[in-house]
């Protein structure tokens, strides 16, 4: 298990606190061998709180690490989202998802320029067509359109962010 995240450490590390290795069983071999030899419990005992210490230690250390590392990515992505605020009047373009990858010839996934007609409180909104129909939609299936509109044919103008 090799797979690691810019906290530095797989996740087989971060919850067991050891390299992965095949035979999961070392442990439960290490005790047997242990009550074979006969050796000292108390040592035993007390080396193996120890080691449980220093992993309730790098746990928490991994812990920390993962929440500045979630903060620094939150921090990022809101700096470059773009919050979506709609009025009345603003034209849009509407996420079309039924669409087929490949149904023969390349199709936008955006269908549209659409107006929009009335924006509710709790982020859907009222669009209306080329043909007057008015219909309700989620307001994350629509972002801005920055083009304009001929009789003639639609000049799409994307705004990607």
């Amino acid at each position: 298990m090799t797979y690691r995240t810019l906290i530095g450490m797989s996740p087989y590390w971060l919850v067991f606190g050891k390299a992965f290795h095949l035979p999961v069983e070392l442990e439960h071999t290490a005790i047997w061998v242990l009550r074979k030899l006969n050796l000292e419990w108390d040592v035993a005992a007390n080396l193996r709180a120890e080691q449980l210490n220093e992993l309730d230690e790098f746990r928490f250390h991994a812990y920390s690490s993962s929440s500045l590392y979630k903060d620094k990515m939150k921090y990022i992505h809101e700096k470059y989202a773009h919050g979506k605020e709609f009025k009345v009047g603003d034209l849009v373009l509407l996420f079309n998802s039924q669409l087929c990858l490949f149904p023969g010839k390349l199709k936008s996934i955006w269908s549209g320029p659409f107006e929009v007609v009335f924006v509710n409180p709790f982020g859907a909104l009222d669009l209306k067509n080329k043909n007057g129909e008015v219909f309700i939609v989620n307001g994350h299936r629509v972002k801005h359109y920055l083009g304009k509109i001929d009789d003639s044919h639609v000049v799409a103008l994307l705004h990607f962010k």
